[in-house]
């Protein structure tokens, strides 16, 4: 049977994450315990309560989007009771049903139910924009430095990276332990994860999504999965249904026409169509992308990073101008000089995310703000082209589709398919856990170390449940030590 807010949900990275993240102090209400709803206050909250809220969590929501969505229901649910667990359950699933990332579009839905549109921008924003200031910043500073590396540089790097793996990882597992609960739902993040990790295509994901939600439609045809009657009241959804449409519409259109436009140009032709070309880049991954900021990932280093086939002799030279086929033994692959970014920029970006607060998506001002440097473009536009990129579409269909929520959050065939959903989306999840921990290695200075960093960093996060941004401290001194004692 469906789950109601009638139990807790199971014990999760998020939920351990959270006791290590700043919340604010609201006492508990003296009222009695509805079983249904939990005790839920009767007005909604003021736009001084989103703030003062949100504020402290902008600077304190480490660990990722699970341990983001454990944050959220410590505080929203359990401590100031904005809301039931069954609701807020319902907001998370929506927000692991649309494209876009989780913890950002719940962040947004809390203010919408509470002060309607006003409400969500108040509540997103100031959850998003430290880790957006912060990342921006680590990308306009440090661009030149991971450009050519030094050795010390390139082991503090690869030790970050080793850490960003390793957090993903966890925050895997716990997703699974969360969504998986039956044999269905275990195969079907099996098939996901597969599928994914073999397959990489533009759109896989959400056909696989949509594979998912399909099974458990059939699966799950005799359950009774009815909400049970309730009468708490969902003061805001938003903007009209005509209007939720329209954002709906308007999120199509621009990812058509900038893609149109982007088709007929080339990178090389400017520096408005570099910005153009990131733009579309983003925004395309960011309409396409189910399960979280872990997804994400490994889309974007295939966008941001442009290889060249280049000839390799028997003798292991490298010859770029090939005038005679015969001379090559075999064909590599190395980074274009018109590459965006490097590989080792990426990965150290996505080491120091890791330790910031906010969404992973966040990475995505860090990229803009190094490819703008490397293209001489201001950098500003890059930022802008990358970040509102990839967390536009979210936002977007997160403000059209609550409208429409509220009808068909009900719907019988909506809840049955509810869970294949999630746990196809969790198997995206493990794909990116896998993809990303191969090319890691591949990239690093020290292969081996590289790996044994990672696993010091998954046992410290998951096990003796370590603050993220230590972990990734510690990790990135590991990786300056892998390079002074010379490991393999």
């Amino acid at each position: 049977r469906a789950s109601t807010s009638r139990h807790s949900p199971p014990r999760s990275r998020g939920r351990d994450a959270m006791a290590n993240t700043a919340v604010p102090d609201t006492p508990m209400s003296d009222e009695p315990l509805d079983p249904e709803n939990g005790r839920v206050q009767k007005d909604p909250a003021t736009f001084r309560d989103i703030f003062r809220s949100f504020v402290v969590l902008g600077w304190s929501a480490f660990g990722g989007p699970a341990a983001h969505i454990g944050v959220f229901q410590k505080v929203f649910v359990e401590a100031k009771n904005w809301m039931s667990l069954t609701v807020f359950n319902e907001l998370l699933s929506l927000g692991q049903c649309l494209p876009g990332p989780t913890s950002t579009q719940v962040s947004f839905a809390i203010g919408v139910t509470q002060q309607g549109i006003l409400g969500g921008l108040l509540s997103g924003l100031l959850f998003q924009y430290p880790g957006l200031l912060l990342m921006s910043l680590t990308g306009a500073g440090a661009a030149e430095a991971l450009a050519n590396p030094a050795r010390w540089l390139q082991g503090l790097t690869a030790g970050l990276a080793a850490a960003g793996v390793a957090l993903i990882l966890s925050a895997a597992i716990g997703l699974a332990r969360g969504q998986c609960k039956d044999e269905v739902t275990r195969l079907l993040c099996l098939m996901s994860a597969t599928v994914a990790f073999y397959y990489t295509s533009n759109f896989i994901f959400p056909l696989l999504i949509v594979v998912g939600g399909l099974t458990t439609l059939y699966t799950k045809r005799n359950d009774d999965v009815a909400l049970k009657d309730t009468t708490e009241k969902i003061h805001k959804l938003g903007v009209p249904k005509l209007f939720g449409a329209i954002l709906i519409l308007t999120w199509i259109t621009i990812w058509v026409v900038v893609a149109s436009i982007k088709n007929t140009t080339e990178y090389s032709d400017g520096r408005s169509t570099k910005v153009l070309h990131w733009f579309e880049a983003f925004y395309r991954t960011g309409s396409i992308i189910f399960g979280g900021g872990q997804v994400v990932l490994p889309l974007l280093l295939d966008d941001v990073v442009q290889y060249d086939r280049v000839c390799t002799t028997s003798g292991g030279t490298l010859v770029y101008d090939v005038t005679d086929a015969s001379v090559c033994d075999s064909y590599t692959s190395v980074e274009s000089e018109d590459s965006w970014i490097t590989a080792d920029q990426f990965f150290a970006g996505l080491g120091v995310v890791q330790a910031m607060p906010g969404p992973l998506f966040n990475l995505s001002a860090y990229i803009g703000a190094v490819a703008a440097r490397r293209a001489h473009v201001n950098v500003l536009a890059g930022i802008f082209a990358a970040w509102f990129g990839l967390f536009g579409p979210g936002v977007l269909l997160i403000y059209g589709v609550l409208p429409f929520w509220g009808g068909f959050r009900k719907q019988p065939v909506y809840r049955r398919m509810l869970p294949g959903l999630n746990s196809s989306a969790v198997g995206l999840v493990v794909a990116a856990v896998f993809t990303m921990g191969f090319k890691i290695r591949e990239i690093s200075p020290f292969p081996n170390a590289s790996v044994c960093i990672a696993f010091l960093a998954f046992y410290a996060t998951h096990f003796m449940k370590k603050d993220a941004p230590l972990v990734v401290l510690a990790s990135g001194v590991l990786g300056i030590i892998a390079w002074a004692t010379g490991c393999s």
